[in-house]
C-alpha cells in the first residue's frame, strides 16, 4: 500500500471516527494552546515592559557601596569617574558604546503649570544629565512619531517660511511646509550662556570651555586663532573692553544657518559666524512671571524695522519665536536669547499624579503624555525648599520645556542633555563637578554578552544600578514562570498521549475484523502501522492548529481586557504577546509528535494481529 493509498484510507476511518477523534485531541488542543500562549505572553511580556524599562543589550553600572558606621561609601575614588574611565569601560569586550550619566549637584526648584492646573504648583527639582543619542528611540516610540508622519501624509500641505505661519501644535519643516512638532528632535542641547568671572579663567566653565568677556566659550587656539572646521575666531558677545580672547563660533552665511537664538553677523578679517542676541527685560522681576510673553525681552543690537541700534527711531525687536531673554542671574535685566531647556521625564511621575497627587490636591489628571509634550515651567537654580539658598546674584532662572517621555529618566526629577547639565554643575560648583560622572550605561551587541560584562564590571569595583538589578530579576523571574507554565503544557499533551493510545487501542479491537480483512488481501504489518500512524499525525496537526487558533483567540481577550481594566497600571503595554512562527510551529510539531508516541503501540499491537485468528474468531 503506497502512502497515497494509505493516507486517503486514513482520513476515511477519521470521518468514521470523528467524534473518538475529536475527544482525543482535546488534550492536545489543550497543551498546544498552553504552551504557546505562556510562551508568546513571556516574549511579549519581556519586549513590551522590560525591554522598553531596560533594553536587554544595556545594562547601568555604578560604584559599588560599603556601610561605616550607618553611611554607605563608594569603594571607588569619586575622581576616577571621569572620561577615562569612560574609555575604559568602553575597552570592555563585548562593550560597544558607553553613556555616562551626570546628576546635578546643585540646589534648584521648579513651578509652573497655571494654563493646565489652574495654579502654579512648586516643587524641589532633581535633575540628572544623559546623551540625547540614547534616548531617541525611545522618545520617538512614546511620542508616536510613525503615525505623526501618517496622519500628516492625509493632510493638504501649507507652506511656510517660518513656524508661526504655521496652525497650532505644527512647525515649519524642510521643504517649506508646515508638519506636526516633533518634540523628540527638541531634546538637544541649543545653547545655554554661561556666566563667568575673567579672573577666575576657566575654573566654573564647562570642560574644555575658558571664560572671556564675562561668558564661558571654546577660546580659539594659538597667535592665528584656529578653531575647528566650521567654526572662526571672533570676539565673545560681551566684551566691553575690545582685548577679550577670541572665541570659536560657528561659521554661517545667512541667520537661517544659526540657532533660532543667535544671528549670522560680521566679524573682522573676513567671514560671517553666530553670534547668541544679546537681550535685556523690562525688569527683573519679570523672570518670575507666569506669563510666557513677558521673558520676551527685547534684542539690544537690532532693531525691528532694520535702523541702526539705538537710534531714536528703533522699534524694539524681541526675542525671536520660540526663545526667551534669559538673565544671567535674578538681580539684572541683561542675559541673551535662549531656547527653553529640553528635558525629558519618566512616565511614572504622570501615574503617580494621576493615582495620588491629583486626588490629594484637588486637580484634574492629566490625559497621557501626550498632554505634556512641549509644556513649559521654570527652574529656579540656586534656590530650594531644603537647602539654604545661593547669593541672589548667583542664582538664575530658566524656562524648561518637556520634549519626551523615557523609563531612563530620573524616575522623581527630569532628565536634561549632559553638556546642559555639565554646563551647570560647572557654574555652580566648579569644573570638576562636570567632569566626574555617577553612573554609566554599557551597550552590547547582544544580550548574550552580558552575564560575562557583569562579571568584568565587578572586578573594576561596580554593581549594578538598582533599576538595571530589578530589570534582571524580574527577567530572570518571568523565564522561571515561563519554563514552569511549558513544563505544565508539556505534562498536558503527555495526559493527551495517554488518552490517544487508548483511543487507539479501543479502534484496534473494534477494527480488528476490517484489519484481517486488509492482512487477508495482501497488506503488510508495516502498512497497517502506517494507516495508524497516518490517523494520529493528522490528528496531531489538528490539534496543533485548533490549539494555536485558541491560544490567539485567548490572547485577544487578555488584550482587550487589559486595555479595558489595566488603563493605570504603570508600562502597560498595547500588545501583551509577541508571536513568533518558530513557536507557532513548534507547538504543531509537539503535538504531532506526543499523537505519534501515543498511537505507536497500538499502531504495533494492530500490526501483529493474526489474519487467521481474527477472522475464524
Amino acid at each position: 500500500m503506497n502512502l497515497g493509498r494509505a493516507t486517503s484510507a486514513a482520513l476515511g476511518n477519521i470521518r468514521r471516527n470523528k467524534r473518538s477523534f475529536l475527544l482525543s485531541s482535546v488534550g492536545l488542543v489543550v497543551g498546544v494552546a498552553t504552551l504557546t500562549f505562556f510562551i508568546h505572553l513571556g516574549m511579549g511580556i519581556q519586549d513590551g515592559v522590560l525591554n522598553r524599562i531596560y533594553p536587554v543589550n544595556q545594562i547601568e553600572i555604578e560604584p559599588t557601596t560599603v556601610g561605616i558606621v550607618g553611611l554607605r561609601e563608594q569603594v571607588i575614588d569619586p575622581a576616577r569617574l571621569d572620561a577615562g574611565m569612560v574609555d575604559k569601560l568602553r575597552a570592555l569586550p563585548g562593550v560597544v558604546r558607553v553613556y555616562p550619566k551626570l546628576r546635578s549637584k546643585l540646589q534648584a526648584r521648579l513651578w509652573g503649570g497655571k494654563a493646565l492646573f489652574g495654579y502654579a504648583a512648586r516643587a524641589e527639582a532633581f535633575f540628572d544629565g544623559l546623551e540625547p543619542e540614547l534616548l531617541q528611540d525611545e522618545l520617538k516610540r512614546f511620542e508616536r512619531v510613525d503615525e505623526k508622519r501618517e496622519r500628516a501624509k492625509l493632510r493638504r500641505p501649507v507652506t511656510c517660511l517660518r513656524d508661526d505661519e504655521c496652525p497650532l501644535g505644527q512647525e515649519c519643516r524642510e521643504g517649506g511646509t508646515c508638519g506636526d512638532v516633533e518634540y523628540w528632535e527638541h531634546f538637544v542641547d541649543r545653547g545655554v550662556a554661561i556666566p563667568c568671572s575673567d579672573a577666575d579663567g576657566g575654573a566654573y566653565c564647562p570642560p574644555g570651555q575658558a571664560c572671556s568677556g564675562g561668558t564661558c566659550h571654546v577660546l580659539c587656539e594659538g597667535a592665528d586663532g584656529t578653531c575647528a572646521e566650521g567654526s572662526l575666531c571672533a570676539p565673545p558677545p560681551m566684551c566691553a573692553s575690545g582685548s577679550c580672547p577670541g572665541v570659536c563660533a560657528p561659521a554661517c552665511n545667512v541667520d537661517g544657518d544659526c540657532p533660532e537664538s543667535a544671528a549670522c553677523v560680521d566679524v573682522r578679517g573676513g567671514g560671517k559666524v553666530c553670534r547668541r542676541l544679546r537681550c535685556e527685560l523690562a525688569s527683573p522681576d519679570l523672570q518670575f512671571s507666569d506669563r510666557l510673553g513677558d521673558q520676551a525681552g527685547k534684542v539690544l543690537d537690532r532693531c525691528a524695522n532694520g535702523v541702526a541700534p539705538g537710534s531714536p527711531g528703533c522699534e524694539p525687536l524681541p526675542c525671536p519665536g520660540g526663545t526667551y531673554c534669559a538673565a544671567l542671574d535674578v538681580t539684572t535685566t541683561q542675559g541673551f536669547c535662549e531656547a527653553p531647556v529640553p528635558i525629558v521625564m519618566s512616565p511614572v511621575l504622570i501615574e503617580l499624579f494621576n493615582s495620588s497627587a491629583a486626588t490629594s490636591l484637588g486637580m484634574q489628571k492629566i490625559d497621557g503624555i501626550d498632554a505634556m509634550l512641549g509644556f513649559q515651567f521654570r527652574l529656579h537654580l540656586g534656590d530650594s525648599y531644603f537647602a539654604a539658598d545661593l547669593p541672589k546674584d548667583k542664582q538664575a532662572v530658566k524656562r524648561a520645556e518637556i520634549t519626551g517621555f523615557s523609563q531612563k529618566a530620573l524616575e522623581f526629577g527630569v532628565t536634561m542633555p549632559l553638556s546642559i547639565v555639565r554646563a551647570i554643575n560647572a557654574r555652580y560648583k566648579g569644573q570638576e563637578a562636570a567632569t566626574t560622572f555617577d553612573t554609566f550605561i554599557l551597550e552590547t551587541e547582544g544580550n548574550e554578552d552580558v552575564s560575562a560584562l557583569i562579571a568584568q564590571v565587578e572586578g573594576l569595583g561596580f554593581s549594578l544600578s538598582r533599576k538595571s538589578e530589578d530589570a534582571r530579576k524580574a527577567a530572570d523571574l518571568l523565564f522561571i514562570l515561563t519554563v514552569v507554565f511549558s513544563f505544565i503544557s508539556v505534562v498536558i499533551m503527555f495526559v493527551a498521549a495517554v488518552n490517544i493510545m487508548h483511543t487507539f487501542l479501543t479502534l484496534v479491537t473494534e477494527r480488528r475484523y476490517e484489519i484481517g480483512i486488509m492482512r487477508a488481501i495482501g497488506a503488510t504489518r508495516a502498512d497497517i502501522r502506517r494507516l495508524f500512524l497516518i490517523e494520529a499525525g493528522v490528528l496531531g496537526l489538528f490539534g496543533g492548529v485548533l490549539g494555536n487558533l485558541v491560544s490567539f483567540g485567548v490572547s485577544r481577550l487578555v488584550n482587550w481586557a487589559g486595555a479595558t481594566y489595566l488603563q493605570g497600571i504603570p508600562f502597560r503595554p498595547d500588545e501583551f504577546f509577541v508571536y513568533d512562527w518558530r513557536v507557532i510551529v513548534g507547538g504543531i510539531l509537539f503535538a504531532w509528535l506526543f499523537c505519534l508516541v501515543g498511537a505507536w503501540i497500538p499502531a504495533s499491537r494492530a500490526a501483529r494481529l493474526d489474519p487467521a485468528v481474527v477472522l475464524t474468531s
